[in-house]
């Protein structure tokens, strides 16, 4: 969840309204791939630039394709001014929100425990949880 409110800062309307800052900047940490000194800090030192071409910026899609196909278009023509945000926008734009771990970890837990287990103790629930997952997986 930290990571897709993060990824709030990659909007250049959004980023008008929320008081970025780069202590701000820390929050793409939540991203393994931005999560490197290097790249928080070239973020930081190009955030003056962000917030300047992004001031005044609009968005008029008709339905919600248009609006991203005009972000995305926004940053394919501010690519060279703002080298570091644009990488960084590419690279969060791959991520796909997925509730698939979450499904697993209740289809293991259905499977496992029927009805007359439903007040087993917390502890023998996470333990036969992972036994069933390291299984899966080894």
């Amino acid at each position: 969840m930290r990571a897709f409110k993060a990824a709030r800062l990659m909007c250049p309307v959004t980023v008008q309204t929320l008081g970025v800052t780069p202590a701000s900047v820390q929050q793409l940490r939540a991203f393994p791939f931005l999560d490197k000194d290097d790249t928080i800090d070239n973020l930081a030192g190009e955030l003056p630039l962000y917030l300047a071409a992004a001031d005044g910026t609009t968005i008029n899609g008709e339905n919600i394709r248009d609006a991203a196909d005009q972000k995305v278009r926004w940053w394919r023509g501010h690519e060279g001014q703002l080298p570091f945000w644009s990488a960084a926008v590419k690279k969060v734009l791959l991520v796909q929100p997925s509730s698939a771990a979450a499904e697993r970890v209740f289809s293991l837990l259905n499977a496992s425990f029927g009805h007359q287990q439903d007040h087993a103790l917390r502890d023998y629930l996470e333990s036969s949880v992972m036994c069933q997952y390291n299984h899966r997986h080894a």
